[in-house]
């Protein structure tokens, strides 16, 4: 699994016990056992003596996902950055973090997605004027859409009304 945002890793299930490390967004972590809230793994990439897989700890449940639609829920709330994690920004963050090497702008991934008919989640919406480079997109959800846009941040919603007038279509990347 990885971590769907910054994370800090327990010695023990309960976050008043010691931070040990931090997962950073995207960081691998392996499963070793799973409790209602809280998770223990040990970390690959962070070697330690305590444990030859990698660093162990606990960490809350909800904070590990296994998709980019996961990763990218984890950043529901943060800022929109134009050139950062502005709509195409958090798709290529998202995959990233899953390991998954995607175009970094909405037109480059709308040109490199297999397009559905049937978008599920995790699937990307694409947007734009008709005749024009796709300007935006955002990922399927059972909600609608969850999309960077600017003066809100990032945010699940029903699509739109806006974006519904501009939808050109549905891909899948990966």
């Amino acid at each position: 699994m990885r971590a769907i945002r910054e994370t800090p890793v327990h010695r023990d299930p309960d976050e008043r016990s010691e931070r040990v490390t931090t997962l950073a967004v995207g960081e691998e972590a392996v499963v070793v056992a799973t409790g209602a809230h809280w998770t223990r793994v040990v970390v690959p990439d962070q070697p330690s003596s305590l444990d030859p897989a990698g660093y162990p700890g606990w960490v809350p449940t909800a904070a590990l996902g296994a998709t980019p639609l996961d990763v990218a829920r984890g950043r529901l709330g943060a800022a929109y950055v134009w050139g950062g994690l502005d709509c195409s920004g958090l798709v290529h963050l998202a995959f990233r973090a899953c390991g998954v090497r995607v175009p970094r702008d909405a037109a480059d991934q709308a040109a490199a997605a297999a397009p559905v008919s049937e978008p599920e989640p995790g699937d990307l919406f694409f947007f734009g004027r008709r005749g024009e480079p796709v300007s935006h997109v955002g990922f399927v959800t059972e909600v609608g859409l969850l999309h960077a846009t600017e003066g809100r941040g990032v945010v699940e919603e029903p699509v739109p009304a806006e974006r519904r007038e501009t939808l050109l279509g549905a891909g899948r990347l990966g």
